[in-house]
């Protein structure tokens, strides 16, 4: 927001002085007034268009709950875990207003994702995944699961979540909602990714990444000689891995297991998200800003200030959407 009332302030400062031009200083004829004129009109235009291709906040919407922590559109709305208070909320992305009373299910939800009709919830304090009915509203199936799950992902005809407690990785049936399979990573597994054919695994204690095959359940290690590599971003055709001790992202290659690049960003960096133009998003925690990456150039294009402790970010209605995980309201950011 900084960088956006900087231009602002500059678009302002130009037209100032090209209107006190006109007025007080030196008067110049024929075809030079008409260039100087033109080449005045050209720059503001440049300067405004990118002002408004900035990405900003463009709204800030209460949640009712505490400790928001991660959100996902489905079903004509965005959904919001709100870890403190143990509760869902709706968000009409058309009003940016709760459409509704929250769903409240207990058990610090965090990750939230959407598939086979139903919204799929990591229960960080029951030790459970919650089946939600989008449509009821209610919480209709809680799935036992390893130690303190940490993230959700839906893929593969299946449903995963780390249990960071315990070191493992479930795959569950959610025709049945039962665990079919159990993977040790022999780490304390974080984040999720689903992309590039395979389940992605992170880590808060190690230098590594596991990519699991889903046709197999074979799980394999991943070196990127980078601490705590905790948190992905990812679409059908990159991965993004954030460090949150060395305050680095990397640009990894998923079909070479190769690191491309390394992005500072800010501190503590996060859960993030690729956009629909494939601009990279990454909440830095540590001192409320989101950085944008543009992924052609592996360099940081964008900082934006956004709630206290943003943490898993995701595209909604267009949007990037920023929990404020240190607050009780989620940020919506525009893409430009």
């Amino acid at each position: 927001m900084e960088r956006f009332r900087h231009r602002l302030a500059r678009i302002s400062s130009i037209g100032s002085a090209s209107e006190g031009g006109r007025g007080c200083g030196p008067t110049l004829g024929g075809g030079a007034a008409t260039a100087v004129a033109v080449s005045a009109a050209l720059l503001l235009a440049a300067t405004a268009v990118s002002a408004r291709s900035a990405p900003r906040v463009v709204a800030v919407i209460p949640t009712g709950g505490k400790q928001p922590c991660a959100s996902v559109e489905a079903f004509g709305r965005v959904w919001v875990t709100d870890l403190g208070s143990g509760a869902i909320t709706s968000i009409d992305p058309d009003t940016n207003e709760v459409d509704a009373p929250n769903i409240v299910i207990g058990g610090q939800p965090c990750g939230i994702v959407a598939g086979g009709g139903s919204l799929w919830v990591n229960g960080y304090g029951t030790n459970s995944v919650d089946r939600v009915d989008p449509v009821t509203r209610r919480l209709v199936q809680r799935i036992p699961v390893g130690n303190s799950p940490y993230d959700v992902a839906y893929g593969f005809g299946s449903v995963w979540t780390t249990n960071e407690g315990d070191g493992t990785v479930d795959r569950i049936d959610p025709r049945t909602g039962k665990v079919i399979r159990r993977i040790d990573t022999e780490s304390a597994p974080t984040g999720l990714s689903i992309t590039a054919g395979a389940v992605w695994v992170a880590a808060n204690t190690s230098t590594f990444v596991w990519r699991i095959d889903p046709s197999t359940n074979r799980i394999r290690a991943i070196d990127v000689n980078h601490v705590s590599p905790a948190w992905f971003a990812a679409n059908a055709r990159s991965l993004w891995v954030a460090c949150n001790v060395e305050n680095v992202v990397l640009h990894l290659d998923a079909r070479t297991d190769k690191v491309l690049a390394v992005v500072k960003v800010g501190p503590m960096p996060q859960d993030g998200t690729i956009a629909p133009d494939g601009s990279v998003w990454v909440p830095n925690m540590g001192d409320g800003t989101v950085s944008r990456i543009d992924p052609a150039t592996n360099r940081v294009t964008a900082t934006i200030g956004v709630g206290p402790k943003p943490f898993v970010l995701n595209i909604g209605a267009g949007d990037v959407w920023a929990p404020s995980y240190g607050g009780t309201d989620v940020r919506r950011i525009s893409l430009s």
